[in-house]
């Protein structure tokens, strides 16, 4: 693979799972919001299956990126991250994706768990 596919690719691994994360967190706030108005009963929305699609495609595209540092990072193999760029600074932006995306799968799970279990709608 070229540099510059492999640098390509380093973007999506980045930047991927905190769009996704992004994405899926506004979206299932939107569609909390959306339940909750006035007029959310009469548009019958189910919260819950719409959070677990919401979610589910963004921990996929989480994974996804995390896939994609994974190979940056067996491509890369022997180049250290101290070394010369381009190729260690693809390597370590690939290192801090993967860690990054982990992290990201993590919360956005806490987030579809908060949003499926906890009851919406409710004054406090």
């Amino acid at each position: 693979m070229t540099i510059k596919r492999l640098s390509s690719l380093q973007w999506f691994a980045l930047l991927g799972g905190a769009v996704a994360l992004a994405f899926g967190h506004l979206a299932g706030l939107g569609l909390t919001v959306a339940e909750c108005n006035v007029n959310g009963p009469r548009w019958n929305i189910a919260n819950d299956a719409w959070e677990i699609a919401i979610e589910a495609t963004a921990v996929c595209a989480m994974l996804l990126a995390g896939a994609a540092s994974a190979l940056i990072i067996s491509r890369t193999q022997g180049t250290s991250y101290d070394d010369d760029p381009p190729l260690s600074r693809v390597r370590f932006f690939a290192i801090a994706a993967l860690v990054a995306n982990a992290l990201f799968t993590i919360v956005v799970l806490l987030d579809l768990f908060g949003n499926v279990f906890n009851a919406v709608c409710r004054q406090s």
